[in-house]
């Protein structure tokens, strides 16, 4: 090769390189361009976190459900069922924390048409199945502004711990790892001890389990059963539930102390699955809406189906009042429907009227005041009940304190005026007793 060809060769070679090296690279597509970046980059905190809701499409409902838990002058409450108190300062905590540093690990496309599959359809679009819509989980700080908002579908299968995620105002679907902690559960947001009771400390039970027949107007099978908790025996230390003074076994009968201790236990561990809004004016018509009824004459409450009284040492006395039965389930069983009316077992009531007595544990009557109302479909349902609390002084024992008693008199007393609860069917039937349950053969 003469000297002018390796010339021009070289610098064909040369023009070839710098050709090459001025050629766009390859860069990926843009919908690549965010994956592995955090979600939420601005959220860092989960303590200001203030508010959570979660917006889901309910299928046994065939509607759609809110829940929603938020601070309000300092305290949790859950807007969703008029504002119940929730025991919320951990939960949030830790729902907050389930989107901090959450990735968009893996992309699956932008197609609109694919977002049933991967369960993130808006659960309130009319259009898709259930299955196809997803949870959309909005967190707030105090002032109101967005910390989170995302659409969670389905679990990735084969993937343990991902789900298939979007944000609401966008189309593109990936995969993040969560460790979802986010409960939708009424009863998992309120403080389980409801009473705060202690049964070691009771020391007397009042014990009535009457009904009342709406059609007549009338209580039926009257008759309280007096129940103290004393020493086995003279000078022992050792304790037992015992007939009380106003109480006599039937013939060749003793009390059953087991099913006594059992009834105490029960009501010490007594959980609501779901609350009412319990307006400050009781008119009759609220109360029979929920199975309480009140004597014309000495204002006297009573349940549908009898009350018990129980005692502590420091002088604290609950009466618990039971109602009728609801079959309501989901949000309608844990927070009631708005707008029903009054012969419905429904939400809060504001109807204006005059008082319908004072709940108390005062005796006399045979009668309840009030309109004729159907009787429920036999079977297990979960059941209204109507919680007094007052202070007796006769109830405080040698190692009780009066006055603590009654300042948490009233403390509960605000507490419960507020409500009409909501038990389930298991935790009634371990209270509620027929008379002849609480006795056995004598020895």
């Amino acid at each position: 090769m003469n000297r002018i060809t390796l010339t021009f060769v070289i610098a064909a070679l040369g023009s070839a390189g710098l050709a090459l090296a001025m050629r766009p690279s390859d860069t990926p597509p843009a919908q690549f361009e965010d994956t592995g970046t955090v979600l939420f980059p601005d959220f860092t905190d989960p303590t200001l976190a203030t508010s959570l809701e979660v917006v889901e499409w309910n299928d046994d409902a065939a509607s759609l459900r809110r829940f929603k838990v938020e601070q309000k002058d300092g305290m949790w409450v859950i807007p969703s069922h008029h504002d119940y108190p929730a025991d919320a300062t951990e939960r949030m905590g830790k729902a907050a924390a389930s989107f901090v540093g959450v990735k968009r690990d893996i992309y699956y496309g932008d197609d609109p048409k694919q977002l049933g599959a991967f369960g993130l359809l808006d659960p309130e679009d009319p259009a898709g199945e259930a299955e196809e819509k997803g949870r959309r989980i909005t967190i707030r700080d105090g002032a109101g502004t967005v910390l989170v908002d995302i659409l969670v579908g389905k679990p990735i299968p084969d993937k343990q711990g991902y789900f298939y995620v979007r944000l609401p105002d966008d189309k593109r679907v990936y995969g993040a790892k969560m460790e979802l902690d986010i409960s939708t559960n009424f009863a998992d947001w309120i403080e389980k001890d409801l009473l705060h009771i202690d049964h070691n400390n009771l020391v007397a039970m009042i014990y009535d389990p009457y009904t009342v027949d709406e059609a007549q107007g009338r209580v039926v099978g009257q008759g309280a059963i007096d129940l103290r908790y004393a020493p086995k025996e003279e000078g022992s230390e050792s304790k037992e539930w015992k007939l009380g003074p106003e109480s006599k076994p039937p013939g060749g009968k003793q009390l059953d102390a087991a099913k006594v201790r059992t009834m105490a236990g029960a009501i010490d561990r007594l959980q609501i699955v779901g609350v009412r809004a319990r307006p400050e004016q009781l008119t009759l018509p609220v109360l029979q809406a929920y199975g309480f009824f009140v004597n014309p004459r000495s204002g006297r409450l009573f349940g549908n189906e009898g009350e018990v009284h129980v005692a502590d040492k420091d002088g604290v006395v609950y009466t618990l009042f039971f109602g009728e039965v609801t079959f309501d389930s989901g949000l309608a069983l844990t927070a009631g429907q708005e707008g029903e009316g009054e012969d419905g077992a429904g939400g809060s009531s504001d109807e204006a009227g005059g008082s319908g007595g004072e709940a108390g544990g005062g005796s006399g009557g045979d009668e309840a005041g009030g309109a004729e109302a159907d009787k429920p479909a036999s079977g297990a349902g979960n059941r209204y009940l109507f919680v007094d609390v007052h202070f007796d002084p006769k109830f405080v024992a040698e190692d009780g304190d009066a006055e603590a008693g009654k300042k948490r008199a009233e403390e509960l007393r605000k507490r419960f005026d507020r409500w009409f609860f909501v038990i389930s069917d298991s935790s009634f039937k371990q209270i509620h007793k027929a008379r002849d349950e609480l006795y056995k053969d004598a020895k």
